[in-house]
């Protein structure tokens, strides 16, 4: 199934590529008694990371982790928000990535509730930036800072263990395939820095917002072929559909075994959790370095 609903969030991200974003001045409690409702699953799990958790009254339909956050109260869906309930939340604060339309954040803005869009996911390096922007914004800068802090720590020390290998490994992250077409992340996503933070080189990097197509695909014929795996999906399934299926199943990785399903949420939300998809990508290219 989410071979089929992924390209078309994708396509929603690409359409609103923004920059940070709040409209005029307005009156908020202060930090410990906000009210905060977060329009983006990455942003939620920034907000519990932070230790705001106690602080979100509101989330989206597909805020699902850490799993305390399904008990908030649901806004909506990603791209359809639900302006009555959040102002029925009494909310200070609204924080949302890159789908929601810019107008639902200036209406936001407009009635009261200091609306803030913050688009960092054209680099890996965007990441930290925005777990600093979202810290700032909820008054956790010194947790915003030490989570930084930690999250380069260990992409330093991955960085030191694979610097070991005497030829990188090529890798494609695929999204999405078959009839619906393909799609992956290409160079110009920020899971292009994190392959490389991984010690890996980036087959689909010449492809453009998150498609490629299938010539590209086979002409590359990467190392390693991650496939992306959510919540309820069946691994094995999806690995054995993908090696067997045309033209995939001519890959060197279809033959050799080296198509793996990576924890699909935690790749494509930014923030606190893409250090452990830079753990887990490098983990399954260079095995014998990680003990």
């Amino acid at each position: 199934m989410f071979r089929k609903i992924l390209p078309i969030v994708l396509f929603l991200i690409c359409i609103f590529p923004l920059l940070a974003q709040g409209g005029a001045e307005v009156s908020v409690r202060k930090t410990g008694d906000l009210r905060i409702v977060s329009l983006a699953p990455n942003v939620t799990e920034m907000i519990y990371a932070l230790g705001s958790g106690d602080n979100l009254v509101g989330r989206t339909d597909y805020c699902d982790y850490p799993e305390q956050a399904q008990s908030v109260q649901s806004i909506g869906t990603l791209w359809d928000p639900n302006m009555e309930t959040i102002l029925a939340l009494d909310a200070d604060i609204a924080i949302a990535s890159s789908i929601v339309d810019p107008s639902f954040i200036e209406s936001l803005n407009k009635a009261g509730i200091k609306a803030y869009q913050f688009y960092e996911e054209d680099s890996f390096e965007g990441t930290y930036t925005l777990i600093e922007k979202v810290a700032q914004v909820i008054g956790k800068q010194a947790e915003g800072e030490k989570i930084i802090s930690e999250m380069k720590a260990r992409a330093e020390e991955i960085r030191k263990i694979t610097s070991m290998v005497n030829m990188r490994r090529s890798a494609v992250f695929i999204i999405g395939y078959g009839d619906w077409g393909d799609y992956a992340a290409t160079g110009d996503t920020f899971l292009d820095g994190v392959i490389e933070a991984a010690g890996g080189v980036n087959a689909a990097k010449d492809g453009v917002a998150w498609s490629i197509s299938k010539e590209l695909l086979l002409e590359k014929n990467p190392d390693v072929i991650l496939l992306s795996g959510n919540q309820g999906s069946d691994p094995e399934e999806e690995i054995s559909i993908f090696t067997r299926l045309e033209p995939y199943n001519h890959l060197s990785a279809c033959k050799n075994g080296k198509v793996y399903v990576i924890d699909g949420d935690a790749a494509q939300r930014q923030g606190v959790r893409t250090i452990d998809t830079v753990e887990e990508i490098a983990r399954l290219l260079y095995p014998g370095l990680f003990i």
